[in-house]
């Protein structure tokens, strides 16, 4: 029998990717259980300042960098193989957000105030989003109780070509961007999303289309009648939710949302009493929905300002690979596979 790709372990696996060469130490800050099957961890990372290598000469270490999409080597201390997890933060959260100034009214030291209170503000951060998977050593330590894993150190990696912006591409170009999802292959295209979602115009032009088609299950939960619960529950459903109401106003960004489930027939008052921020398909992706998507409101069906992202399982991926290929051609099409 030939090796499944998905028991290789993860260094091996993504060899020729490009990897940065500098480890980074950071904490383990935060876990929220998402959904029965999947945590979000928050790594904090130490301020640029602390992030040399004390006593060592030379220049100055780059700090902390990553594109929106690339992953991460975890090393953890006990565990010999590093574990490859997709950053689901921005680049914007690995900065350090500086603390507000104090108040210019307030007495100094001298005229009988108190010395100001230094704050760090917002500790820079990576987020990752780990499904719980016993087989593998990284994933199940990091599914360890919470009070076990809490405050640990670990040290990571930046790697990965599966990043936004597309290599070769003016972004003044780019008029229609089409991320495709299946299951936790949402991790790389949350980032990618969130991250054109700023209000940068360095991140991608205004008024650019940009179509998410998420393909996926409901989670269980204990009543089948609570569909809010359920779509909740959903990874990063209320995170995309959030991010099309704030462009409402503004309409900086044309964003659609396409959620395609699986198993919707549990949930009889999604049918009847639908959100109005996303349409809502009891069925998987389809040739149509692509071309729809790719088409845009241009109605260009040669996808000349159309650039698409595709993460899923594998024959998902490749499915969906091979058909935008044929509509828009292999230069235009970018994936990833997730096991």
């Amino acid at each position: 029998m030939s090796t499944r790709e998905d028991s290789i372990p993860h260094e091996l696996r993504t060899a020729a990717e490009p990897r940065q060469n500098k480890l980074y130490p950071i904490r383990l800050s935060q876990i929220i259980q998402v959904n029965p099957s999947i945590r979000l961890l928050r790594l904090t990372l130490p301020p640029a300042e602390d992030q040399t290598d004390k006593g060592e000469a030379g220049p100055k270490p780059e700090p902390f960098a990553f594109l929106p999409g690339q992953w991460l080597d975890v090393f953890i201390p006990s565990i010999t193989q590093a574990g490859g997890f997709t950053i689901t933060s921005t680049p914007a959260d690995a900065q350090l957000l500086p603390s507000p100034e104090p108040p210019t009214e307030s007495l100094s030291v001298e005229e009988g105030g108190s010395p100001p209170v230094q704050s760090a503000g917002r500790l820079p951060y990576v987020e990752l989003a780990v499904q719980e998977s016993p087989s593998n050593p990284a994933a199940a330590w990091l599914w360890r109780p919470k009070e076990e894993i809490l405050g640990k150190e670990l040290n990571v990696r930046v790697g990965g070509s599966f990043v936004w912006p597309p290599a070769g591409f003016n972004l003044k170009d780019i008029r229609n961007v089409v991320f495709i999802a299946g299951g936790v292959g949402i991790n790389p295209l949350i980032s990618m999303f969130s991250h054109l979602s700023n209000n940068d115009t360095a991140s991608v032009s205004p008024g650019t289309e940009v179509h998410f088609l998420y393909s996926t299950r409901l989670p269980s939960v204990k009543s089948a009648s609570d569909s809010q619960e359920a779509l909740d529950q959903i990874l990063f459903l209320p995170h995309l939710r959030e991010i099309i109401h704030s462009h409402a106003p503004s309409r900086r960004l044309h964003i659609s949302l396409d959620l395609f489930v699986t198993n919707l027939d549990e949930y009889h008052n999604i049918r009847s009493s639908p959100p109005k921020d996303m349409k809502i398909h009891d069925r998987r992706i389809t040739a149509d929905d692509l071309k729809a998507a790719v088409t845009g409101s241009s109605g260009d069906e040669t996808g000349s300002g159309t650039v698409c992202y595709v993460c899923g399982p594998p024959p998902m991926t490749d499915g969906f690979v091979d058909r935008l290929t044929g509509m828009i051609g292999r230069e235009r099409v970018f994936c990833e596979k997730w096991w």
